[in-house]
């Protein structure tokens, strides 16, 4: 997956300055907005070995005898 990167890091005893804060979270919400879109998910990085096997049969129950599962903009299989 790809990595977040924060911007700006705090010391304790220091003051905080809002557009700093305020980048911190754009960075957070721009990459789980990417992760949700599925652009963050690198190329094999989901596999079913990885996935909890209630989730895996559950994909496998929606996918049938289909050979490839779909989420979001992701082909799996």
């Amino acid at each position: 997956m790809a990595t977040l990167s924060i911007p700006n890091t705090f010391i304790n005893g220091t003051v905080a300055v809002a557009t700093e804060v305020n980048a911190n979270f754009t960075a957070v919400k721009t990459f789980v907005e990417a992760l949700a879109a599925g652009t963050n998910i690198d190329n094999g990085a989901i596999t079913y070995a990885k996935l909890d096997a209630g989730v895996t049969a559950s994909l496998l129950a929606t996918a049938g005898d289909a050979e490839q599962i779909i989420l979001g903009n992701q082909v799996f299989g």
